[in-house]
């Protein structure tokens, strides 16, 4: 397969008249290409070996296409050094807009080393791209990708006892005091609990499950343990600071139901998701909110010793996964731990306040939940759609998060919008496929039996307990967004299962109707 039958016209570079496809130099491309990130010097020095001849273009172009294949897994790589080797083999070998798209996407990267690389890469580069200025009066070029020096810095935050009173957090000074309050009973299992991973026996257990689109979500559930111990940071910590009031996922009173809600009746809503939304927030980000709350963060290191006063780094690090300990900096935000969702919400509090900002200037509304963000706006005439996405995607690559373009959607009112599960063209409403697969359902499981219906179902095959915990989680949905159908599907399903459904009240936070 030639290069250009697989990659994007300007990810290749232009072949000139006497261009020379060496089909042992591309051979030999294809070998290093197969061993990324390890092979990437050889990669580069055989490409380099031949810049001023002829076979170079046809070689290069053949090695970004194979290098682009592999993006997501370079740009994910979990040691750092294969990310600055990414961005050295982009900066001598891509097109200037391919180069710009790695350099943007690592230039908000945990790793200070992988950001100073990007930061010389630009500065050589001289990349012609338009970004919002980082800083007041800054310049509207690629720095604004950058994190300003004085952001950067995690002992920029006010702490100590004040600090702390006016976030409303418990006043801490010393770790001692910090194991008291989370019920750690000593300093060895403090320890054990900061290991942050799943090797050798860590306090964390990991599995994946499979995802809507086919690919897999890892999951990294903590162990009892530690789990126990999350749950008092989010009960004596996190949930006395407030989130935004865009944000509905995982907020005590809100739900799919009020995100949904504030887009009824619109012209337009626009749809945007952030792309590994939990793993973007880092070990450091974690550690800069703790110290925004006035926590200390000392020499910025994790450590056990009573007297020490590193209250934020431990507090990040007991929130957070690493498949490899020993790589203290490379943890970020688990999908399991009962602290993820609270820890992302407020670290997106100025990405919400932003965007809220940008939707309120072109007359519009703004919600997230979690990483779904929604945009409507009462008229669509005059909207110019194309700049107010370019802003969007501006404001969460420097808030530190990065857009899944293929997951951006436009929904005119000509068409069903759907938020967060639910349709909101003129009222809130669930979707009409999911009121009559449930209806279908019941009545299937009245005419016949409750265990020929969980065998014929392909998610449950025979597995009744899950299957009737099916039931009861679609009826308490239907309840909850629309009353008046799903009342009497909820009062079915307790008639064919028995019993009514915890206090008959329908959870919150049920989640999206097509997680169910």
């Amino acid at each position: 397969m030639s290069a250009s039958q697989s990659a994007p016209a300007w990810l290749l570079l232009p072949l000139p008249a006497n261009a020379d496809a060496d089909a042992i130099l591309i051979a030999t491309i294809e070998q290093y290409a197969t061993s990324l990130p390890q092979e990437f010097k050889k990669l580069h020095d055989a490409l380099d070996e031949v810049r001023a001849l002829a076979s170079y273009e046809p070689a290069v172009n053949r090695s970004n296409t194979l290098v682009w294949e592999k993006l997501e897994t370079l740009l994910t790589a979990p040691e750092g050094t294969a990310r600055i080797a990414l961005i050295r083999y982009a900066r001598e070998h891509m097109p200037e807009r391919a180069c710009a798209r790695v350099l943007r996407r690592l230039a908000k990267d945990a790793d200070m080393n992988v950001r100073r690389t990007v930061a010389k890469a630009i500065r050589k580069a001289k990349i012609q791209e338009v970004a919002i200025p980082a800083k007041k009066d800054g310049d509207w070029d690629p720095s604004g990708w950058l994190l300003p020096d004085e952001v950067s810095k995690v002992t920029r935050h006010k702490t100590g006892k004040r600090a702390q009173e006016r976030s409303g957090v418990p006043a801490l000074t010393k770790l001692a005091e910090l194991r008291k309050l989370l019920g750690i009973k000593s300093t060895n299992q403090l320890g054990f609990f900061l290991l942050a991973s799943d090797h050798k026996g860590g306090p964390y257990t990991t599995h994946k499950i499979p995802k809507r689109d086919g690919s897999d979500r890892q999951i990294c559930a903590p162990k009892k343990q530690l789990k126990w111990v999350q749950k008092q940071i989010l009960k004596h910590i996190l949930s006395k600071v407030p989130p935004h009031p865009a944000a509905h996922g995982f907020v005590s009173g809100r739900s799919t139901v009020s995100n949904a809600t504030p887009h009824v009746g619109a012209e337009l809503v626009v749809k945007f998701d952030l792309k590994d939304f939990f793993p973007t927030v880092h070990y450091f980000r974690v550690m800069g909110l703790f110290a925004s709350l006035g926590y200390p963060v000392g020499n910025c290191m994790f450590g056990t010793d009573d007297g020490a006063n590193q209250i934020a780094p431990v507090l990040a690090r007991l929130c957070c996964y690493t498949p490899d300990p020993k790589q203290w900096g490379s943890a970020a935000l688990p999908q399991g731990a009962p602290t993820s969702p609270a820890i992302s919400n407020l670290v997106c509090r100025r990405l919400d306040a932003r965007l809220q900002g940008l939707a309120e200037t072109n007359h519009g509304t703004y919600t997230r939940y979690a990483d779904d963000l929604t945009f409507s706006f009462p008229k669509a005439e005059g909207m110019n759609l194309g700049r107010f996405r370019w802003w969007v995607d501006q404001v969460c690559q420097q808030e530190g998060f990065v857009v899944n373009q293929e997951k951006f959607r436009v929904i005119r009112d000509s068409q069903r919008q759907v938020v967060t599960g639910i349709v909101v063209n003129d009222a809130v409403r669930a979707p009409r496929e999911l009121r009559r697969e449930i209806r279908a359902i019941l009545h299937n499981c009245e005419t016949k039996d409750l265990e020929s219906q969980a065998k014929r179902h392909p998610r449950f095959r025979g597995n009744v307990p899950a299957f009737s915990q099916y039931l009861r989680g679609i009826a308490a949905y239907l309840n909850m967004v629309q009353p008046e159908h799903g009342a009497a599907l909820l009062r079915r399903v307790n008639e064919l299962l028995g019993g009514p459904i915890e206090g008959d009240t329908p959870s919150q936070d049920q989640g999206k109707a097509g997680d169910a």
